[in-house]
């Protein structure tokens, strides 16, 4: 029931902001942050009892699986856990045509041993299977390409919900580098 509230809010939001603006009542729509953390790549409102999770690299013109994000969304995921009046929760993308776009090329080229490399793979298993494994329904709400580490992403919450845009593209290009789905893709993907 509070993954259908979280659905609900995609497409009621702006029709109860401005019902609420003609009637003179409020709805409850608030911004959590901590006055001591500035998030850069993640930010989350709570809309009724559903946490709203927006993705923005500030860096890129697309969204990527980066160090700081993955801090980041392991932040955000444990207030919308702790918050009693959170029930569910949709991650969205604020870049237009792209969800995920994958892990950072970069970040992974700057590993120079094969530890470096497994601790980030096993960094993102962790992330995933939090996500996963989460005590409140995380819908993906997938619009643009949705590749890779983002796939993995998606596959780890346990609703997707895409548009039929021609830039929503699901898929793992890493295989096209010679890399398998590092965080747990090879296990949820033939689930799906």
């Amino acid at each position: 029931m509070a993954a259908v509230r979280a659905l609900g809010v995609l497409s009621g939001a702006a029709s109860r902001r401005y019902a609420a603006a003609l009637t003179g009542s409020s709805s409850r729509t608030f911004s959590v942050a901590s006055a001591m953390m500035v998030r850069t790549h993640v930010s989350y409102e709570v809309k009724g009892d559903v946490a709203v999770i927006r993705i923005n690299d500030p860096n890129s013109k697309v969204n990527t699986l980066s160090v700081q994000m993955q801090k980041e969304m392991s932040e955000v995921m444990e207030e919308v856990w702790a918050n009693k009046d959170v029930e569910s929760a949709v991650l969205i993308s604020s870049k237009p045509g792209c969800f995920i776009a994958g892990a950072d090329i970069n970040m992974i080229q700057a590993c120079t041993n094969i530890e470096e490399v497994t601790l980030l793979s096993q960094e993102g298993q962790k992330m995933f299977e939090k996500i996963e494994n989460s005590p409140k329904p995380i819908v993906a709400a997938i619009n643009g390409s949705c590749l890779g580490g983002g796939l993995e992403f998606a596959i780890a919450c346990q609703y997707r919900i895409a548009t039929k845009s021609k830039k929503t593209v699901l898929g793992t290009p890493e295989v096209m580098l010679g890399l398998l789905p590092g965080a747990g893709g090879t296990q949820r993907l033939p689930k799906m």
